[in-house]
């Protein structure tokens, strides 16, 4: 099951980074709103299911010692040389295998009233410019997308070099006493009506699996 869900996620992740044509240098930095919003919804729903089945595999394969720490450089040698700065452009963005923490749920502060006096305009003066809020979104908004477009090639990245990130994550299993790089609780994807039924169950057995792992990692 999760060679098939591997292969799966990466036919699908694949042919999503092929439909934005990112190129070398992967630079889209606006999208229109509803190719943002689905951009969005597909990373929410590959980003868990992806660290999830790294989880599986290094798990299978056995946690690694963390790598030892870089010796300090010999006297005779010379400063390390750093990489030209056109370079920064072309390094593909690396997948965070570990999720955050979960955040504490704070509540929204009161929203402050409208002014309620008299507003009084003069005829022969410009109307004011309306505010923000009086323009409603539209499909044909273009929007900053440039966040999003780099999770997407992080998340390509684990697909064209999977031992790498198969390898940090056994590496970051074998960090003692540091948590588990995923959370017990369902991510909300995963129940998503947006999924088939087929789709749901095998997610829910997914994280079945991951929340009867999970507990017994952290005390370990």
């Amino acid at each position: 099951m999760i060679r098939f869900a591997w292969n799966q996620a990466g036919y699908l992740v694949e042919g999503l980074h092929r439909s934005f044509a990112l190129g070398l240098t992967g630079c889209r930095p606006f999208l229109l709103r509803p190719v943002r919003a689905r951009l969005a919804a597909e990373l929410a729903r590959f980003e868990p299911l992806v660290r999830r089945l790294l989880f599986l595999m290094a798990l299978e394969l056995g946690a690694l010692p963390p790598r030892a720490q870089a010796t300090a450089t010999s006297k005779s040698g010379g400063a390390k040389h750093s990489a030209p700065e056109s370079c920064r452009f072309l390094r593909k963005p690396r997948f965070r295998i570990a999720e955050p923490p979960k955040r504490a749920v704070h509540s929204l502060p009161p929203r402050r009233a409208a002014a309620t006096g008299p507003g009084f305009r003069y005829l022969d003066l410009p109307l004011p410019p309306p505010a923000p809020f009086v323009y409603p979104p539209q499909p044909t908004d273009i929007l900053p997308a440039k966040p999003l477009i780099q999770r997407l090639r992080a998340l390509n990245d684990v697909f064209e070099n999977p031992l790498f990130y198969i390898t940090a994550m056994r590496r970051r299993l074998g960090q003692p006493q540091a948590p588990a790089p995923v959370r017990a609780d369902t991510p909300p994807a995963f129940r998503s009506r947006a999924r088939s039924t087929l789709e749901r169950e095998n997610l829910s057995g997914l994280q079945a699996e991951i929340a009867a792992l999970v507990p017994r990692l952290n005390s370990s």
